[in-house]
């Protein structure tokens, strides 16, 4: 019961509201167009000022209204016809024949129309004013509209006025009359107005120079129009300095008052084409919820709405199961949503299947999120489980490559462990024996010479099977001297010609050099085995992957070299083997 009494409450104060707002449109408009001698209004001076006085304070109004039917543009449009109000206020002030009442509400809310359009531009696009910054900005001018506009009502004598021109009889609020501080509040005004419009522009053009191209065409009709606003107030600031005594018939204020209506009539026009863009851009989206279908495919979702929305940088991130890790469309990581970024959630329940970042001022997330988590749900959340699919096969991927990292790393240390170890002692050995039977056969003790010959040979024997043991555990020139000069003196060492063709001279990754060797010296071992008498080897780069190919003259091969093909895929790549030919690609970035 409380709550329906609110809302017919509420319904009833925006009917009071409207009607307020209605009947001062119509009072503005019967001033304007009331025939008088003495121009008290630029309407009264210049037919063509009529027509645009009523054209910008009637299309602010009317665009307002047509906005406030849209949820999300609701603000904006209270602003505009709040704007328009205030802007027949000057309409208001100068009606020769009007209440005072009437006239002297004309002359307090002139003021408010420039702080009005400077809240509409910083709190684009949903009338929200999302920084400090700029809620203290717009705060800062309401109060100084409202200072001057207050306190030239209570103290400002229209008989004392030496500039007055519009309403030099009326003043219902009239409290104490002083002229010192009427005009030093007419001089503030024109500062502060100064530099709200500066502000304006600036703040416009930072606006429209960091949006994306997207955001710029969805902002310049709102804002574009707001700067001009900007641009003719500070205009008619600089003039009224320059020449206190406003004069409608004047050619100078003439063209800035036709330009300050223009500019207005411009932004009630952008207002009125942003609104009807909304409806558009819910359409869109709705579409691409409805075409995505069951299970389509990766990525599907993220280029619909790019293509819907305009936005080729929105992306859809999907939160791994008992994990805070986020994933893309095609399973790998993601980074945390980037703060200034506007993020809609769809949702199953309380799990979130997707996030979806975009840019607020094309669409708003509520929105997004009523149209997308209604009918592509089942879409979105097969997506997500095969991005999670997906996401494991990647960590599956990632884990066979560190095993195969992991293994070249033990055969590096267990290579370095035999060379820098048993080798080294076996050549001081070998080195201890020559000594000894040096000693042996200064002697003259043939057996003992044969003894130690026996035992040097032995040795020499042993450290060569060492070292071909350690060449085979891991090439250390490999390491040392890099792919091309290693496979070079593979092809020497080979039992079979090897002809090496172009070998790429740039260094790769580790695992990815070790990778191709092994390929090349297997590739060799297995054509010796079925009894070619060449190999033929090449090693190159074709973008980012590392291209192997190997070919001989030997028998059919009967193997299909499972291990080559295990090691390959373990690093993301391919191996094709045939009859007497293998072809392998690596990535290598």
């Amino acid at each position: 019961m409380g709550d329906a009494r609110f809302a017919a409450g509420r319904r009833l104060a925006v009917l009071a509201a409207a009607s307020l707002a209605v009947g001062w449109a119509l009072a503005a408009i019967l001033a304007v167009d009331a025939g008088v001698h003495l121009p008290t209004t630029y309407a009264a001076a210049l037919p063509a000022a009529r027509a645009a006085d009523i054209a910008a304070g009637l299309g602010l109004i009317v665009a307002g209204g047509f906005a406030c039917i849209e949820p999300r543009a609701r603000r904006l449009g209270l602003l505009t016809v709040l704007a328009g109000l205030a802007w027949f206020g000057a309409d208001m002030e100068g009606w020769e024949h009007g209440p005072p009442l009437l006239r002297s509400l004309g002359a307090a809310a002139s003021p408010f129309t420039l702080a009005l359009v400077f809240h509409l531009a910083l709190a684009l696009p949903g009338g929200e004013l999302r920084s400090a910054t700029a809620r203290m900005s717009v705060v800062a001018a309401y109060g100084i509209a409202a200072a001057v506009g207050v306190g030239r009502a209570l103290f400002r004598e229209p008989l004392l006025d030496l500039y007055c021109w519009r309403n030099c009889r009326d003043n219902a609020f009239l409290v104490h009359a002083d002229p010192g501080i009427a005009s030093a509040l007419g001089d503030i005004w024109l500062w502060s107005a100064l530099a709200i419009a500066v502000c304006l522009l600036g703040f416009g053009a930072h606006r429209l120079l960091g949006a994306s191209g997207p955001s710029r065409r969805v902002l310049l009709p709102l804002l574009g129009p707001a700067m001009l606003v900007g641009a003719t107030e500070a205009a008619y600031a600089v003039t009224l300095m320059r020449t206190p005594l406003e004069n409608p018939e004047h050619t100078n204020f003439a063209v800035i008052f036709l330009a300050r209506s223009l500019s207005l009539t411009t932004l009630a026009l952008g207002l009125a084409w942003s609104v009807l863009r909304v409806p558009r851009t819910r359409a869109r989206v709705a579409r691409v919820a409805r075409d995505l279908g069951d299970a389509p495919p990766p990525g599907t979702l993220r280029e619909a709405l790019a293509a819907a929305l305009g936005d080729p940088g929105i992306d859809v991130l999907y939160p791994r199961r008992d994990s805070e890790q986020l994933i893309d469309a095609d399973g790998l990581p993601a980074e945390q949503p980037a703060f200034g970024r506007a993020v809609a959630r769809i949702a199953r329940g309380d799990r979130t299947l997707a996030l979806v970042l975009h840019d607020s001022v094309l669409v708003d997330e509520l929105e997004l999120e009523l149209a997308l988590g209604s009918a592509a749900k089942l879409s979105v959340e097969n997506e997500a489980l095969r991005a999670e699919a997906l996401a494991q096969l990647h960590e599956l991927s990632a884990s066979r490559t560190r095993i195969v990292e992991a293994g070249d790393t033990a055969r590096r240390r267990l290579e370095r462990n035999l060379h820098d170890g048993a080798q080294q002692r076996l050549l001081a050995l070998s080195y201890d024996l020559r000594l000894a039977r040096a000693d042996a056969a200064a002697d003259g003790d043939d057996e003992l010479v044969a003894l130690l010959d026996a035992a040097a040979h032995e040795t020499t024997t042993a450290l060569d099977e060492l070292r071909e043991l350690a060449q085979g555990i891991y090439p250390a020139i490999l390491t040392e001297a890099g792919l091309a000069v290693a496979l070079a003196t593979l092809a020497d060492e080979a039992p079979l010609p090897v002809e090496l063709g172009d070998v790429a001279r740039e260094r790769q990754p580790p695992a990815v050099e070790t990778t191709t060797y092994v390929t090349v010296a297997q590739a060799i071992e297995d054509g010796a085995r079925r009894g070619a008498t060449y190999v033929a080897a090449r090693v190159h780069r074709e973008g980012g992957r590392l291209v192997i190919a190997v070919e001989d003259d030997g028998g059919p091969r009967s193997s299909r070299l499972l291990h080559l093909a295990d090691r390959v895929g373990a690093l993301a790549g391919t191996l094709e083997v045939g009859a007497t030919t293998l072809r392998a690609e690596i990535p290598c970035e």
